[in-house]
């Protein structure tokens, strides 16, 4: 059957994106792709950086058999299906000559950043033969047993923990998001009013963690995707003067138990932190480390 590429229309191809990345990981059971709810929280931002592999079948019908995606200017993610893994030559190919188009300084060489899961050598294959390096580990993807008790912890004195509340808490919140993750100041009270507008956002999900003097203390967001009801904890963080208190431990456990209302399949982190501290803490509320994502690196 013929195979063509084409680009992405995020008016009509944005729900057979989500059914696509859903169906592979139901066929495959494994995180070797994005899950729909970081599809969703990327695609308008690097729409020129996603395109569609698809079959033809009859009477005008089509199948995804592959597509790419990004999140980052240079960083480059492909979600192929098992059976259509010979299509990555081509597709890193056209990822060159998308990153090539789309540079600054095209006489400046610039590092384009690829990624692969663990123990898919195919793809290895392909990138050792483009000539991409490969790194370390940028993430481990973790999952936790639906089963698994929750167990209920104590808040310390002073701290309470509640749902953002809104816009009224917009600010506040970027400003703690700023501080956690490093961001700069586009990190703002409109990309979380974005983030609300997606499909995946419950209010009731976002939570915080207030002091006694009212800052926000530590944060926790699970994200429910609407394709197939994976319920994605993301982002996770404390702020630095309210460490060791016990506060990113509560709000997992309190993010768990209001998710539950939703039906979940599946509690995950996608490519969480690889350090002791960040291993110790999600192994210790039962997100076990499934598989690490390597990076690989080329300079065009």
């Amino acid at each position: 059957m013929e195979i063509i590429s084409r680009s992405y229309d995020p008016v009509t191809d944005f729900d057979l994106v989500g059914t696509y990345l859903i169906r592979l990981f139901e066929m495959t059971r494994s995180f070797q792709y994005w899950l729909p709810v970081r599809f969703e929280n990327s695609h308008t931002d690097r729409v020129g950086d996603v395109r569609i592999w698809e079959k033809h079948i009859k009477d005008g019908f089509t199948e995804f058999v592959a597509i790419t995606s990004s999140d980052t200017p240079g960083h480059f993610y492909i979600h192929t299906h098992p059976e259509y893994k010979y299509l990555e030559e081509e597709i890193i190919e056209w990822i060159e000559q998308r990153f090539i188009s789309t540079k600054k300084d095209p006489n400046k060489l610039t590092k384009l950043f690829l990624f692969s899961m663990q123990g898919d050598n195919e793809r290895e294959t392909f990138l050792l033969d483009a000539g991409y390096a490969k790194g370390g580990i940028v993430g481990i993807h973790r999952s936790r047993p639906l089963n698994m008790p929750i167990p209920e912890v104590e808040v310390p004195d002073g701290f309470t923990i509640r749902n953002i509340q809104g816009k009224t808490d917009y600010d506040r919140l970027a400003e703690v998001i700023r501080i956690i993750f490093g961001h700069g100041e586009w990190f703002n009270a409109e990309v979380l009013e974005r983030i609300a507008r997606c499909s995946f956002y419950k209010e009731d999900l976002d939570l915080v963690a207030v002091a006694p003097d009212g800052m926000f203390a530590s944060i926790c967001t699970f994200r429910i995707d609407p394709f197939g009801k994976m319920a994605t904890v993301e982002p996770m963080g404390t702020h630095p003067n309210y460490r060791k208190l016990g506060l990113g431990k509560i709000l997992i456990y309190e993010g768990l138990r209001r998710a539950m209302k939703y039906d979940p399949t599946l509690f995950y982190i996608d490519s969480a932190a690889n350090n002791p501290a960040a291993n110790k803490f999600y192994d210790s509320v039962g997100f076990t480390g499934d598989v690490a994502e390597y990076y690989w690196r080329k300079e065009l």
